[in-house]
């Protein structure tokens, strides 16, 4: 990816319920710019497993399977609230792809190395079309490492559970508190150890602990530093 392209990519990553999903919409809305959740692409071929009765860690059928169907996302970012608008062969997933039983197998399945040069080819691609904010766990230091600006959020996990809880509530979907933290616990121990594309802060990435932000506050300070990065108005 050339560097006036890389000018107009930001790379928002971190843990579950470190905020980068509401954060990357309201930044893609408000600069104009294409939404990436990388986060549900791969949760899209969790559910395409699952519903196949695939092993999660058959990477060969998984890959064969994924190749027969045709994922479309949706780009923009309208609603900061809305989970991103996915499709599979034309049927509506969106809701499906953010069940416990998808939440809770997606880990295993994004850990898998050809599921991840599959969909890290796919992103690149999109994020090769300009002026993108890429949200997900390897987007900074895997996926656009050239980026302008990568950012890494974090939050203590007692907030994480908590954002997690009111979430469900807004889609009034199932809450238990111990299962959430759980998942949370589970997903970060599996992200952060995988020898494929690890959560890390990446190379001059910059950390931001949103524990105690407002989304609000951590949106003004990355435009705050894209601003700077790019000596250009917002």
């Amino acid at each position: 990816m050339d560097k006036d392209r890389c000018n107009n990519i930001i790379t928002i990553d971190g843990p579950a319920g470190s905020g980068k999903s509401t954060v990357a919409k309201i930044l893609a809305r408000d600069l104009g710019f294409k939404y990436i959740d990388t986060g549900a692409m791969y949760r899209a071929i969790t559910l395409i497993a699952i519903r196949n009765n695939i092993g999660l860690e058959d990477e060969a059928s998984i890959l064969d399977k994924v190749g027969d169907v045709d994922i479309e996302m949706e780009s923009t970012a309208s609603d900061s609230s809305a989970y991103t608008r996915l499709s599979i062969d034309g049927e509506d997933v969106t809701d499906q792809i953010r069940s416990p039983e998808v939440g809770a197998a997606v880990s295993i399945v994004s850990r898998l190395s050809g599921v991840r040069k599959y969909l890290v080819s796919i992103q690149r691609k999109l994020a090769g079309e300009g002026r993108a904010v890429l949200e997900g766990r390897d987007t900074g230091s895997v996926v656009c490492p050239g980026a302008v600006l990568k950012v890494f959020l974090t939050a203590s996990v007692c907030e994480r559970v908590n954002r997690r809880k009111l979430q469900l509530q807004g889609k009034n979907q199932k809450i238990d508190t111990g299962a959430i933290k759980n998942e949370i616990k589970t997903r970060d121990k599996i992200d952060s150890s995988r020898k494929d594309s690890p959560l890390v802060l990446p190379e001059n990435g910059i950390e931001i602990d949103t524990s105690d932000m407002t989304i609000d506050e951590v949106v003004k300070e990355i435009k705050r530093l894209y601003y700077d990065r790019t000596k250009t108005e917002i």
